[in-house]
């Protein structure tokens, strides 16, 4: 403890420091991953479940299911894994020659300013709500450091906008980025992952127009005829399919507006 209080003490007098509450990552984990297994569990009953007639359960909440029960579980492990990283008593300290990161444990990483070759601060939207607030996604702010390694620093920091601008102060020669820069670059890609997912769709919907519901006539040994009704695509595929086609519309409208975004930007100077 004492050689790295004296490593950082070798960084100046203290500035300001900026605990982060780290505890809040446990709670958006618990029931983050809370209702991802339950909703997922339900999701994959009905798509894999017999219902009382024998056939395929595959209820209409099935693709709202899934979806909650994938995006349940993305979150959660994501906030688990950021707070395993921070530990117990996370902070930021502010010193006059660079900046502390630390938890409880004593495990600390140390940095003079000299060392942050880029920050990235994404622009901020005009209103910010409250499920955005309570992430910290409310304000980000990534330093990537001369070796590479990059350290993340988010709205749950105490007057997080304020250690950012110390950080940036602090580091006049340091590349000042939006993280939207790669999009210029990317435009090709973005196209191309555009024009992708307008080929999904219309394979999807080729698909189910090819296999319309009709009727199937039999005769049975008797030489009675009997008329049945065929469904050209189950319901579960359905719905896989509407799935399918939304997640593609969305991607691709994603990736158009990504590349006006690029186009449009300025080019940094």
């Amino acid at each position: 403890m004492t050689e790295t209080t004296t490593a950082r003490d070798a960084l100046g007098a203290l500035l300001s420091r900026h605990p982060v509450a780290n505890r809040t990552r446990w709670v958006n984990a618990a029931w983050a991953l809370t209702i991802g297994v339950l909703t997922s569990w339900l999701g994959l009953w009905a798509l894999f479940g017999d219902g009382d007639d024998g056939s395929s359960g595959g209820g209409q909440g099935l693709g709202v299911a899934l979806g909650l029960g994938a995006c349940g579980l993305g979150i959660g492990l994501t906030q688990a894994v950021r707070a395993l990283r921070g530990g117990a008593g996370e902070y930021f300290e502010v010193r006059e020659y660079g900046l502390v990161h630390g938890n409880a444990r004593g495990h600390q990483g140390m940095w003079a300013w000299d060392q942050v070759s880029a920050i990235t601060v994404p622009t901020r939207r005009e209103s910010v709500g409250a499920f955005a607030h309570r992430f910290g996604n409310d304000y980000r702010c990534i330093l990537t450091l001369t070796g590479g390694k990059r350290v993340r620093m988010d709205g749950l920091a105490t007057s997080a906008p304020a250690l950012g601008n110390a950080v940036i102060d602090h580091c006049p020669n340091a590349k000042l980025l939006t993280g939207e820069e790669w999009t210029r670059k990317a435009g090709g890609w973005l196209l191309l992952g555009a024009a992708l997912c307008v080929g999904g769709i219309i394979a999807m919907v080729d698909f189910i127009s090819a296999h319309p519901d009709g009727e199937k006539v039999t005769v049975d040994a008797n030489g009675i005829t009997v008329h049945e009704f065929v469904h050209g695509v189950d319901d579960s595929t359905i719905m896989l399919l509407a799935l399918g086609i939304g997640a593609c519309g969305i991607a691709a409208v994603t990736c158009l507006a990504l590349f006006i975004v690029g186009r449009i930007r300025r080019r940094p100077h």
